[in-house]
């Protein structure tokens, strides 16, 4: 009996697999005849099946590029960056939106050279790739620890320490940018602007006095949600409550 479960539910699953990928097959097809309407639902459908990846991410935000809704192609893009950051498709073709958006809003990262390249060395891999990497240092420090005790030569132990010195350097100094990244992922939450603009209140009420008014595409930190109302800030500069109705949260 267990076995006819197992075998009906491996059937069930290369089943959905197969419509999956026909679905996948079918969007791309649509694109590729410029019918972006139809490509966007097909993989918004994916999406919604729980086939959650970096690469329809991408996909949407160009086929809303190519429609021309700037603000949808941000916010995909941007969600497909935060899934996989060292994709430099995804990367360029973000700075290429971000480039037709009114409100040009940088980081004091980019316009910091030397942050800049910083922030560069610490999306070179990806969070995945950094975990393994730390796993093959330990197993490496462990290795030099043994040899160290183990080897009768004190030239050789030398050697070891010299060697030792170096990994953990380089260990510590992966650890940070690892806990850094795995901290960003708890707290750091942003939203941009699908909406042609929106307003930024004081406070979560239309009542309230208007501070700034924000262009599709422009992108944000949400401090919190209240209601239909989101907490957000740019910088130092502009802080207040927008709709949620005129912008997308980036999961």
């Amino acid at each position: 009996m267990k076995i006819i479960f197992l075998l009906l539910l491996s059937l069930f699953s290369a089943s959905l697999a197969e419509n999956s990928n026909m679905a996948l097959r079918n969007a791309t097809k649509a694109y590729e005849q410029n019918d972006f309407s139809q490509a966007i639902d097909l993989w918004k459908q994916e999406l919604e099946k729980g086939l959650y990846n970096d690469q329809i991410l991408y996909n949407l935000g160009n086929a809303y590029y190519r429609e021309g809704k700037i603000g949808y192609a941000i916010f995909y893009y941007e969600s497909a960056l935060k899934l996989n950051p060292t994709d430099q498709d995804i990367a360029y073709n973000l700075k290429l939106a971000k480039s037709q958006t009114k409100d040009k809003v940088e980081s004091s990262a980019e316009e910091n050279p030397i942050l800049s390249t910083l922030f560069a060395i610490h999306h070179f891999l990806s969070l995945k790739s950094q975990l393994i990497l730390l796993g093959v240092l330990v197993w490496l420090l462990s290795l030099f620890a043994f040899l160290r005790i183990a080897l009768p030569s004190p030239k050789a132990k030398n050697i070891t320490i010299g060697f030792i010195f170096g990994f953990s350097l380089i260990f510590c100094i992966l650890l940070s940018s690892t806990a850094y990244k795995i901290y960003q992922a708890e707290t750091d939450s942003r939203g941009v602007v699908i909406a042609a603009n929106t307003d930024v209140f004081s406070g979560p009420n239309e009542k309230n006095s208007t501070l700034h008014t924000l262009s599709e595409g422009t992108v944000f930190q949400v401090l919190s949600v209240q209601g239909k109302w989101a907490e957000i800030s740019i910088g130092e500069r502009i802080r207040g409550f927008v709709s949620l109705s005129d912008v997308n949260v980036i999961p």
